[in-house]
């Protein structure tokens, strides 16, 4: 076989196998059109660590908003559309949808993750999770973190529901939110604190208090300025003089001033 012939050889068998592959991609589609949505597969990604949405709750989400995939071709639902809608709902930080040959709709779930609850002046009450969003309690699920109340304003009126989005880090004027926001996603990245802070207590006149999981004492932080200094303040206090004089030696640790840590002892 000359060098021609081969060469054409090579032409005609590449020119078949690309026929087969378009062939075989439109005989594909064609079968991909006819299978029809017969089921709904939510999978929660981070289930073992906060249990906000269920799978009954996406399949409502989903109907609210028209989207009644049960019965349909794969090839006319938009997964797009459904991403679009779940990732704009407050509990879900993202959501990914697509489907199978064996008829299902797949949606993997990844929920907000909570850093705080506040229980507000006027009633309201809310999550702040580690992206700066708002997740509104749910009755069937508690998360446990650092619970924020005392003399504080809401940023939303007393009815809030939270079911859609909101960002508060920037829509708050209040720049206390935003001090406490920069608070709490500092005492959950520290696991020590995140251990030990249970309750953060605002005064009447804007001061900050902790309320510890470990100790019979209040730590008075003041305001939230220079809240890292104060807490390694705190930090050194807890290494070096506690453990000696006692976890429940003093009623009152106070942070507040400059260059010092005032301790009250019972």
């Amino acid at each position: 076989m000359n060098r021609k012939t081969s060469i054409a050889t090579n032409v005609v068998l590449l020119l078949c196998i690309t026929a087969y592959l378009a062939g075989t991609l439109v005989h594909s589609r064609r079968q991909w059109n006819k299978i029809i949505c017969n089921s709904l597969n939510v999978k929660i990604i981070d289930s073992t660590q906060n249990r906000f949405i269920k799978q009954e709750d996406i399949a409502a989400i989903l109907r609210a908003n028209g989207q009644n995939y049960f019965g349909k071709k794969l090839s006319e639902i938009s997964t797009s559309t459904i991403e679009n809608i779940l990732n704009n709902r407050s509990l879900i930080k993202q959501a990914e949808a697509y489907t199978s040959v064996d008829g299902v709709l797949h949606i993997d779930i990844l929920q907000r993750k909570p850093i705080a609850r506040v229980y507000a002046s006027n009633g309201t009450s809310f999550y702040v999770d580690y992206d700066g969003y708002v997740i509104p309690p749910q009755s069937t699920y508690t998360s446990y973190v650092p619970i924020v109340n005392g003399h504080i304003s809401s940023p939303f009126p007393r009815n809030y529901k939270g079911s859609m989005l909101t960002y508060f880090g920037k829509n708050v004027i209040d720049s206390t939110y935003l001090q406490l926001y920069a608070l709490t996603k500092y005492i959950d990245e520290h696991p020590f604190w995140k251990a030990q802070v249970e309750q953060i207590y605002f005064t009447k006149n804007g001061a900050v208090e902790f309320i510890p999981r470990v100790g019979a004492h209040i730590i008075r932080l003041g305001d939230l300025r220079s809240y890292r200094y104060k807490l390694s303040k705190l930090a050194t206090l807890y290494e070096k003089g506690l453990p000696f004089k006692g976890w429940n030696t003093y009623e009152v640790i106070d942070l507040s001033y400059s260059n010092q840590v005032v301790c009250k002892k019972k």
